[in-house]
């Protein structure tokens, strides 16, 4: 699946510009940082919809028919359009099953989801194929400037990598199809990489951060650095778990700051980026 997944993302990618927020960045240095996590979307790469999932009415029947012509099934608009009513509602419900269960920030396994709705359609496809393409097509994602060099510099360092990231399962294959090197490659400790959709919980949940955060137990969480571009997402729990963070404002799609939500209106991350490069004026 994973060879399958880098093929794709590899067909249907293009380069995209990051676009200048206007930020200024607000650096210092941070003492004693032993490990630095990552988010991914809007941090390690430019995402064309600002999140993963977060997809425009639009455009979406266009996909959808485009995805499923590639596999020769041909849809007419107006069933498609249907078609996707009933995804998004199947999404709906098991958010809904999710939080009956006690998770307050559910997420779903969209092949999962993709898998029900072929099987209630009576389409048959490769569901993979079909989660891939759809996501590529509505989230255009490429790697963020800086990124490969600042990764290899802090492994160069001997900084341990991790992620915590609202993804799905092909969210690592970001990593080889872009930029040619696994998570492995770069430094990226397994154990460190937390994703939403092994847990079906997704940030801001308090829970992924500190499961993130047992792969290094001789570090305490004021050692470990987390770098992301959301203020409720990433910077809110990443503080609640005692570690130092980094607002991430390379990108106007993706900067979150979220002035008007009154979890985060007394937060401050320890410093500001608008490009990764700047992590290594930070960590000594």
């Amino acid at each position: 699946m994973e060879t399958l997944f880098i093929q794709r993302i590899q067909r249907l990618s293009r380069p995209l510009d990051v676009l200048k927020t206007g930020e200024v960045p607000r650096l210092k240095p941070l003492e004693d940082i032993q490990a630095v996590f990552f988010d991914i979307y809007g941090t390690c790469f430019i995402s064309g919809s600002g999140d993963i999932g977060v997809h425009t009415a639009e455009p979406r029947v266009e996909a959808l028919t485009e995805a499923l012509r590639e596999q020769g099934v041909e849809l007419p608009p107006d069933l498609a359009a249907a078609a996707l009513d009933r995804f998004y509602e199947l999404i709906r419900h098991r958010h809904e099953d999710l939080k009956a269960n006690g998770i307050a920030w559910p997420e779903v396994r969209i092949l999962d989801i993709w898998e029900h709705w072929r099987r209630e359609a009576g389409i048959h496809v490769n569901v993979p194929q079909l989660a891939i393409d759809m996501e590529c097509r509505l989230n255009p994602v490429w790697p963020m400037p800086g990124l490969l060099h600042t990764l290899e510099q802090l492994q160069a360092a001997g900084i341990r990598l991790g992620i915590v990231s609202n993804a799905q399962v092909f969210t690592p294959c970001l990593f080889p199809a872009l930029t040619r090197h696994t998570l492995a490659d770069l430094g990226f400790t397994p154990a460190a990489c937390v994703w939403s959709w092994t847990l079906q919980e997704a940030k801001p949940s308090t829970r992924l951060y500190p499961l993130a955060l047992r792969a290094f137990p001789d570090l305490e969480p004021g050692q470990c650095l987390f770098v992301g571009n959301d203020m409720r997402n990433d910077i809110l729990p990443a503080a609640a778990a005692g570690m130092k963070t980094a607002l991430f404002a390379g990108d106007k799609r993706s900067l979150r700051w979220r002035r008007e939500d009154p979890t985060v209106q007394t937060l401050q991350p320890d410093i500001v980026i608008t490009h990764l490069a700047q992590l290594g004026e930070c960590i000594p």
